[in-house]
């Protein structure tokens, strides 16, 4: 079994679905840049009360967790679109390989939609991974207040709201994106806090080849 911790910036922003459906842009990863970096000005000045948000406690939890799990550098990414989990980390791992994928997540990234060739994006990567390895375990761990259902129903695997969840699990591979569509623009330096973490493995497995 390969577990994959997958984690998505935008579970630790600390506002409710409804503020996140007033203030954030109706964007998509496949925005250029210039575009959506544009779009959140505008919401910055419609809402100036967006740059007092900050983030929840599970961010310094999980934080303090990447600190002391031990897996080798080259198997922790980083990324801005979620979907990039598939080509980064997913379909290098052989088909006989079962996975358990552990997604904190605002978003359950279940749902069905794509547009034109955008036949993997955000939104459905999980869906397409369990398409093709069907046998894939999936914990999603969510905010209270995100959405349960898709166009089948109820998610249809393990959620829990408990990110202390992962202290029970194995990973092998660590995935985090940022998801600048989802998150306000001066919250880039908390995302880089987590990103860190990938340095902060890479030096301490060079201290412990030195002991």
């Amino acid at each position: 079994m390969i577990g994959i911790l997958s984690v998505d910036f935008d579970y630790f922003i600390d506002v409710l679905a409804q503020e996140r459906d007033m203030y954030f842009p109706h964007g998509s990863d496949e925005l250029p840049d210039d575009k959506l970096q544009s779009m959140w000005e505008k919401r910055y000045l419609r809402y100036p009360e967006l740059k007092k948000i900050g983030v929840i406690d599970d961010f310094y939890l999980l934080k303090e967790y990447l600190k002391e799990l031990d897996i080798p550098e080259e198997n922790f990414v980083t990324a801005d679109s979620h979907k990039s989990i598939k080509k980064t980390i997913i379909d290098k791992i052989p088909v006989s390989c079962r996975l358990k994928i552990v997604n904190i997540d605002f978003h359950h990234d279940y749902y069905h939609y794509y547009k034109g060739n955008d036949y993997c994006n955000c939104g459905n990567w999980l869906r397409r991974v369990v398409e093709e390895r069907p046998d894939t375990i999936v914990l999603w761990i969510r905010r209270r207040d995100s959405q349960l259902y898709s166009m089948e129903g109820i998610f249809p695997f393990e959620h829990t709201d408990n990110i202390k969840s992962i202290l029970n699990e194995k990973f092998h591979y660590v995935f985090l994106c940022r998801s600048p569509e989802w998150s306000p623009l001066h919250l880039k330096d908390k995302f880089e806090e987590l990103a860190s973490m990938g340095l902060y493995m890479h030096n301490c497995s060079r201290i412990r080849k030195m002991i």
